[in-house]
């Protein structure tokens, strides 16, 4: 049995002035003509029926997220009433899913990433459950395949083959976001990829993982497995649990995490500079959308939700106009975004 869980809970901030807390990033339509988080809940609905997928998200982003998946069950929407990132997300999935004595193979996907194949994101899949179905039952995550050195992902290092299925490995170590020259060696070494943040494994699996790492929040969850109704328990879950990554929380600290190289383009999209990278480009390189008029302009990522953007003489940076702001920074500071948020936040605090 197969189980879709989305995360739908991130606020996006890397793409403001386009994204803000009541429209984040997997709302957005950036990729093709629906929004991320529209592409991914229909990337699992090849395979998944409906009442199959849960989606997990802050409470406030409820509304939005029935708006955009009007054939998802209510059941099946998760509301975090308090952000306490992914490890107690996937910890009341997880109990969610095993109620009534179910085991599912879960399929964790964030909300917010580009997969443009379909076909080759399941057969990875497929191969990501053979896996996971191993008599160890592996907590199972995908190694992207490095293609340039990248600050802004984490890396997996991965250890010996499995036998059970070609290209995966064990994980040896994760790795936290590395500077340059590190991630330079990384990718000469060999041996590395990118973690993508995509998950597979047992429901039942994950909970044990988490009563042996994180003891107070599986005592917390594991009470939903067997409520009569599990909703009356969730806000208070999400109120009493530690705010912690899965990864740091329970798979760092786990000796069962397994690797499966991915075979499918993807990115994380997490900057405007890694949008520009995907969208269209004009004849001077310079990824366009919107009303735009570009001059002399070249290699520059131009974005009009609003009105004109006009530019002259100009490369390498990062032009977004939304209806109230414009923000302009060098491509290389990408990353950077939320710097300005933390500004306007103190001058507006």
């Amino acid at each position: 049995m197969l189980e879709g869980v989305i995360l739908a809970g991130g606020a996006g901030e890397r793409f403001w002035p386009l994204s803000c807390p009541g429209r984040p990033k997997q709302l957005l339509t950036l990729c093709g003509n629906e929004s991320l988080l529209q592409a991914t809940y229909q990337r699992l609905r090849v395979r998944l029926e409906a009442p199959a997928i849960r989606v997990v998200t802050g409470a406030g982003l409820v509304p939005a997220i029935r708006a955009q998946l009007p054939e998802i069950p209510g059941a099946c929407i998760v509301p975090e009433v308090v952000g306490r990132n992914t490890a107690p997300a996937l910890a009341v999935a997880a109990a969610l899913g095993s109620r009534e004595g179910k085991d599912p193979i879960q399929i964790v996907v964030p909300s917010d990433h580009w997969i443009p194949a379909t076909a080759d994101f399941w057969e990875s899949v497929d191969r990501a459950v053979r896996l996971a179905s191993a008599p160890d039952r592996p907590l199972v995550t995908f190694g992207i395949p490095i293609a340039r050195p990248e600050t802004g992902y984490g890396y997996i290092e991965r250890g010996d083959a499995r036998p059970e299925v070609p290209d995966t490995w064990e994980v040896r170590r994760f790795k936290e976001k590395p500077d340059a020259a590190t991630a330079a060696a990384y990718q000469e070494a060999g041996g590395y990829f990118w973690n993508s943040g995509i998950f597979i494994w047992h429901a039942r699996s994950i909970l044990d993982e988490i009563d042996r790492s994180m003891p107070e929040l599986g005592a917390l969850v594991r009470p939903l497995q067997t409520a009569d109704d599990a909703t009356l328990g969730l806000d208070e879950v999400f109120r009493r649990a530690p705010s912690q990554s899965i990864d740091f929380g329970v798979l760092e600290r786990s000796e069962r995490v397994a690797v499966v190289r991915a075979g499918f383009a993807w990115s994380d999209l997490g900057t405007w500079r890694s949008w520009g990278e995907l969208a269209e480009h004009d004849g001077r390189g310079n990824a366009v959308r919107g009303d735009v008029l570009s001059i002399e302009t070249d290699d520059c990522v131009l974005f009009a939700d609003q009105g004109l953007v006009a530019t002259l003489g100009i490369r390498d940076l990062i032009v977004v106009r939304t209806a109230d702001t414009t923000m302009v920074l060098p491509k290389e500071r990408s990353q950077e975004v939320r710097r300005i948020l933390r500004a306007l936040r103190s001058k507006e605090g």
